[in-house]
């Protein structure tokens, strides 16, 4: 019997509603044992839908989005039940680990597949090394407990950002070594020695909550929510009663909703360093490639050092296709994104006019241009034809 749905989940009730029973049919289909003696993976997978039950009560608007915009993709499957759970929702999934690193090289997932009879694409996968995820790029990714797996965590997070829009990942993290060393405010982490925590050798890096937030955000996502389970004082990297696991959900900075840019006006000639000015007024077009509807969007910009030493707060307005999409304030040098809504009524068949308006008091010497602020010209947004850090969202 195929127990997929009809349709994708309407609302986050849905799917909560759907975990137990799904979780009796996990039981049933795992009565008969796996071949060569091979056991099922020991640790319950759907507890993790348990945890994230506030990232999709906060957020399913987003989460709804994601199951549009692609397949999902359970980046270290064990035995795929939270790729198969989806499956059953309704969603196009795919399941990916590595084989041999997997509980039981990976008989659990294509026997859970066969005798549920869901849809699931299964791949093997190393995500030590893997710079690209099979397929073409995917709505909702799941990595769940792998990355103090791996020897190379700044790169699985990144190939994830390059082809996953959104993506659900958790982690062991420490407030504190077991010698006591406070970790918890700082960006450190503590390498493992081999079987240190809970005789696995295959353990590698424990995050401080600061240290998994700086490398999210620097392998190219943007935190939309973050919660902890588990110990929530004096966590540590090695003891299995100061366990602390961090989950995020996460927007990539990397993968927009499809679409094209091409700049109007206000941009001086970018640099070989792939950035540039704006004037205090510049405006750009963005044609979308699909039929998706983002509701927001996102553009990076940086406040040099010069802007910031003449002018303490710097604004920022918005005008989409003629109607204002607010006004933001900002302070200090370095990065800043203009995050807002698209205005209502937007046509999204045709082009659609951005027009932003710096204000700020730094006039520069020996340039008669009203020099606004930098825009990187770095980056890697699927479809859009200027290396421009802009996102719909």
């Amino acid at each position: 019997m195929n127990l997929s749905a009809s349709r994708l989940p309407a609302n986050a009730q849905e799917i909560l509603d759907r975990r137990p029973l799904f979780s009796k049919q996990l039981v049933e289909a795992k009565k008969e044992p796996l071949p060569l003696e091979l056991t099922w993976y020991p640790y319950d997978s759907m507890a993790s839908i348990d945890h994230i039950t506030p990232f999709l009560q906060r957020h399913f608007s987003e989460f709804e989005r994601a199951f549009r915009a692609g397949p999902v993709i359970d980046f270290g499957c064990g035995d795929g039940e939270i790729p198969l759970f989806f499956a059953s929702l309704g969603c196009e999934v795919a399941a990916a680990d590595n084989r041999r690193s997997n509980h039981n090289w990976m008989a659990g997932v294509r026997a859970l597949r066969e005798r549920l009879n869901l849809p699931v694409e299964i791949h093997e996968l190393n995500a030590d090394t893997a710079t690209q995820l099979p397929g073409d790029t995917y709505g909702l990714a799941f990595s769940l407990g792998v990355l103090y797996h791996l020897k190379n965590p700044y790169l699985a997070l990144e190939t994830l950002a390059n082809q996953c829009r959104y993506c659900v990942l958790s982690t062991r993290v420490a407030d504190g070594t077991k010698s006591g060393v406070p970790m918890k405010d700082e960006p450190l982490a503590y390498l493992l020695d081999h079987r240190e925590t809970n005789n696995d050798p295959t353990n590698q890096w424990i995050f401080s909550p600061t240290a998994l937030e700086r490398l999210a955000k620097r392998s190219g996502w943007r935190i939309i929510d973050q919660l902890t389970r588990g110990c929530t004082e004096s966590s540590n990297p090695t003891d299995l009663d100061k366990d602390a696991r961090k989950f995020l959900f996460m927007r990539s900075r990397r993968l927009s909703a499809p679409a094209t840019v091409r700049l109007l006006e206000g941009f001086t000639e970018v640099t070989e360093l792939q950035w540039a000015w704006s004037l205090k007024r510049f405006s750009f077009e963005v044609t979308l490639l699909d039929a998706t509807r983002p509701p927001k969007f996102s553009l990076q910009f940086v406040i040099p050092d010069v802007v910031a030493a003449a002018s303490p707060v710097v604004k920022m307005s918005c005008a989409v296709n003629g109607r204002a999409a607010g006004t933001q304030s900002y302070s200090g040098r370095n990065e800043h994104y203009f995050e807002a809504n698209l205005p209502s009524g937007v046509d999204y068949a045709k082009p659609i006019h951005f027009e932003f308006t710096v204000d700020h008091s730094f006039k520069p010497v020996g340039d008669l241009r009203d020099l606004g602020v930098i825009i990187p010209f770095d980056g890697t947004v699927r479809g859009i034809s200027e290396k421009f850090n802009f996102w719909l969202d």
